[in-house]
C-alpha cells in the first residue's frame, strides 16, 4: 500500500498547514466513515437524556476530542489509524472555532502530512449543542480488513 500527498509546493514549516492539497493512493482498500461527531457511533435510540447531556457537554476542544477518539475507533475497526486518512471533511456551527479545532487536529495528524480536507460551516448539525462532525475516506492495508 501507498500513500502519497501531493504537495503543489513543499509544505514549509511556517504554513503550519491543517490539511494537504491532496492524496494519491495506490494497492489499499478505501475506508469511508461518516458521523463521526461527540456521540458515540453507534448508541441507543432514543437517546436517554442523560447520556445526551453527558455526550454534548464541553466546548470545541472537549467536542473535539471525542469526535477523533470516534473517528479512531472506525480507523483501527477497519485495520488502521490517522496515518491512513486521505481526506476528511469538517462540519462546524462556528467557523469562529476553526484554531481550536486546527490545534487539536495538528497534534493528531502531525505537521508533515495532513489529510486533504474540506471545512465547512453549518447552520446546525443532528443533535443541539453539537459542535463539530467529520467524515472521510481512509485508505488501510488490503490485508488488515
Amino acid at each position: 500500500m501507498k500513500l502519497t500527498p501531493i504537495h503543489h509546493e513543499p509544505m514549509k514549516p511556517e504554513f503550519k498547514s491543517p490539511f494537504s492539497a491532496g492524496y494519491a493512493c495506490e494497492d489499499a482498500r478505501l475506508l469511508f466513515f461518516s458521523g463521526c461527531c461527540t456521540i458515540p457511533i453507534y448508541h441507543k435510540h432514543p437517546h436517554d437524556p442523560d447520556e445526551e447531556r453527558e455526550w454534548l457537554k464541553g466546548g470545541i476542544r472537549e467536542q473535539t476530542e471525542r469526535t477523533f477518539a470516534h473517528m479512531r475507533q472506525i480507523l483501527q475497526a477497519g485495520g488502521g489509524d490517522f496515518e491512513n486518512v486521505m481526506f476528511i471533511t469538517i462540519y462546524m456551527i462556528d467557523m469562529r472555532l476553526q484554531d481550536e479545532m486546527n490545534e487539536i487536529s495538528a497534534r493528531i495528524f502531525g505537521p508533515e502530512n495532513p489529510p486533504a480536507r474540506t471545512l465547512v460551516e453549518v447552520k446546525a448539525l443532528a443533535h443541539p449543542n453539537m459542535l463539530i462532525e467529520i467524515d472521510g475516506v481512509a485508505a488501510v492495508p488490503r490485508t488488515q480488513y
